[in-house]
């Protein structure tokens, strides 16, 4: 039986909770397991996407399931409620390895009348409890601003987000505060930035076992990359830059080597069955 289906029998014939995250469990357990075939068949940046969006449909589906959970056959339209969930980091770039957590952002504005804050965590109890790992925040659109001047990971990860599912006019504000945010301080940032992958490079050097991620020359790199050009430049995407900054040839070597590293580093995630990014002899 189909997935929605059998949700939507749960909450007619009004099962709990635990039956409605015991259906998503089995559901995303199912969906694991036919990874290794689509990662035969869909290698590199296509395998990464292709389950970035299968994310999307499941947490976009659990985001449903609680509202229709709450509001019966009463369900407002869903542009209606002040929530926006975002994909952020790697999740946002649709470069999501197998067994890295998704980082999700919940960005809202608190209307009594809709009870977001109850929203939001029944929503995260449901992700919980069917398994997903997330790792996440919540903040109103207000406090966007404020938050990314706290602290560089979260400007970071804020750079890189991306609409799941909700409110298009919560993304919309989302959207104005993160350009405020990408213009803020640039040239601190950028240094910070710098300064951090110096560290990194430190603590990771070259080494016959290379950490696919954090080594020289890894994704933490070409992350690198994309972050000074999107704050100096504002792009989007690092070939809007070719035949300007570099030419169309350099840019189509690094897209073949970053393929490359897509590719080990999703394989190395099915072998091992767990998050690891160092390339062991063994």
């Amino acid at each position: 039986m189909d997935i929605k289906l059998q949700i939507e029998e749960i909450i007619e014939q009004k099962g709990s909770d635990f039956e409605l995250s015991k259906q998503f469990k089995a559901y995303i357990a199912e969906y694991k397991s036919s990874l290794p075939k689509l990662f035969e068949n869909n290698q590199g940046k296509d395998f990464l996407v292709k389950h970035t969006k299968k994310l999307d449909s499941i947490i976009d589906l659990m985001y449903k399931t609680v509202l229709r959970r709450l509001f019966g056959n009463y369900l407002p339209m869903r542009n209606s409620i002040p929530i926006a969930i975002v994909a952020l980091g790697s999740y946002g770039r649709e470069q999501l390895c197998v067994h890295s957590d998704i980082d999700i952002l919940i960005v809202y504005e608190d209307i009594k009348r809709y009870d977001t804050p109850l929203i939001i965590e029944k929503l995260f109890y449901l992700a919980l409890d069917a398994g997903l790992k997330l790792g996440h925040r919540v903040h109103t659109t207000d406090d966007l601003f404020k938050a990314s001047n706290e602290d560089i990971t979260i400007k970071t990860s804020l750079m890189e987000s991306r609409l799941i599912s909700g409110s298009t006019f919560t993304w919309h504000e989302t959207g104005r505060q993160l350009q405020k945010i990408r213009l803020h301080k640039q040239k601190e940032f950028i240094l910070a930035k710098i300064e951090e992958s110096q560290i990194r490079r430190k603590k990771h050097p070259i080494s016959m076992q290379p950490n696919i991620k954090e080594s020289i020359g890894g994704l933490r790199d070409s992350q690198l990359i994309f972050w000074i050009a999107q704050t100096i430049y504002g792009v989007s995407s690092l070939k809007d830059l070719a035949g300007t900054l570099f030419s169309e040839e350099e840019y189509k070597e690094y897209r073949i080597a970053l393929e490359l590293l897509f590719r080990i580093r999703s394989a190395l995630h099915l072998v091992i069955g767990k998050q690891e990014d160092k390339l062991l002899l063994e």
